[in-house]
């Protein structure tokens, strides 16, 4: 929104609100000198350290003050790119799983109920470690294979039909 030139009138007293200073004003004379010149209802000349009587009660402009350079610091912006370097060289030395371990049984669970037997309901542990490091292994190969295809074409953006060309050309997933 833009400045206006319409400030609020601060009363002197530290402890008393805008409201509570005109509508004593209004009242009658206050102990606090106020106003200059006249003890009556006459709020036109306001006692106030930023205005002067030479300007007509405006504030006059003031300049800009330098601002000390401890309180204020911007924080450091690294360039584009240079985070992801870094939390690609990360992810790289790590070891664990990424996917979180409830999200993958939960959907685990879901596909065996509706594409296996009722028979077959339970999980070892074992066999849930070894699906979701293959579920993991799989989509990070998938990943680089189509980050491959978006660099040939070009392109720094990974799209649809990067992963579908991948799939397709590594002979994973369904056949066209």
């Amino acid at each position: 929104m833009a400045r206006t030139k319409h400030f609020a009138i601060k009363s002197r007293s530290g402890n008393r609100t805008d409201a509570n200073a005109s509508s004593s004003q209004a009242a009658g004379p206050t102990t606090t000198p106020t106003t200059r010149g006249t003890e009556g209802g006459d709020n036109t000349q306001q006692t106030n350290p930023t205005t002067s009587p030479a300007t007509g009660g405006r504030r006059p402009r003031r300049a800009r003050q330098a601002m000390p350079r401890g309180s204020q610091k911007k924080p450091y912006r690294y360039k584009p790119g240079t985070v992801a370097l870094r939390e690609i060289r990360h992810f790289q030395k790590q070891t664990n799983l990424l996917i979180p371990a409830a999200s993958f049984i939960r959907q685990v669970r879901s596909i065996t109920h509706a594409l296996a037997p009722p028979q077959i309901n339970r999980w070892t542990a074992e066999a849930l470690v070894a699906l979701q490091e293959a579920a993991e292994d799989y989509l990070v190969g998938l990943f680089s294979d189509s980050m491959l295809c978006a660099i040939h074409a070009r392109r720094v953006t990974l799209m649809r039909k990067d992963f579908e060309l991948a799939r397709r050309l590594g002979g994973k997933g369904r056949p066209w």
